[in-house]
């Protein structure tokens, strides 16, 4: 922040969605740890008075086996925003002709930063008044963002709300169902892979179906 070229209009206080920066009687105070780096203030400064400068908040690590390629980023002890780094994972994210992201559940930031751009989005939930709330939350998310979205019914046989009935209700396409199963939870506990499950073949062979018809592949 360039005092001597600012004003204290404020600007850049009521465009901050973060509440990053505050603007005192004589002076404009920036809290670095709340900024998502996301430039509002920065373009909407009359006076040319905010600079983006650099800032170190973790790397993005690749690893591979096989056919497959995974990439993360590993935030810094301390840092608060996420966002900037998902940005960077997904811009280093190499050619190739499937990409899956996985991030965490809800509609924080970081979610909707993982959605942003995606040709489809599957919404994972469980038979529970809280996985119906969130459900119904983060479909709104995928709206806004115009991202086709479907559902994916975890410990299916919980005794909870009607996924399946609210999801046809509001015709959005379900595209898988998992059990409650002690098997699968052993199976976890191994390490293996549900997905080489034979019972569960037909289950994620839909969901992958759908998934490249939406991509359109």
């Amino acid at each position: 922040m360039d005092a001597s070229k600012c004003t204290l209009c404020g600007n850049c206080r009521k465009v901050c969605e973060f509440h990053a920066i505050a603007v005192l009687p004589k002076e404009v105070m920036v809290f670095k740890e709340l900024c998502h780096g996301c430039g509002a203030c920065s373009m909407l400064c009359p006076e040319d008075a905010i600079t983006e400068v650099d800032h170190l908040m973790g790397e993005v690590i690749m690893a591979e086996g096989g056919v497959l390629k995974l990439m993360y980023g590993r935030l810094k002890v301390g840092e608060a925003a996420a966002t900037p780094l998902i940005r960077q994972v997904k811009a280093t994210i190499p050619e190739g002709p499937i990409t899956i992201m996985d991030c965490p559940p809800g509609t924080a930031c970081t979610a909707v930063e993982s959605i942003k751009g995606a040709d489809a989005c599957v919404l994972v939930t469980e038979p529970t008044p809280f996985g119906l709330h969130d459900l119904k939350l983060a479909l709104e998310v995928t709206r806004k963002l115009k991202v086709p979205a479907a559902v994916f019914v975890n410990k299916h046989g919980l005794p909870g709300p009607d996924i399946q009935q609210f999801c046809d209700a509001h015709k959005i396409p379900v595209v898988g169902k998992l059990p409650i199963d002690r098997s699968i939870a052993e199976a976890y506990s191994r390490g293996a892979l549900i997905a080489e499950d034979a019972r569960f073949n037909t289950t994620f062979k839909k969901l992958r179906d759908w998934a490249l018809s939406e991509a359109g592949r």
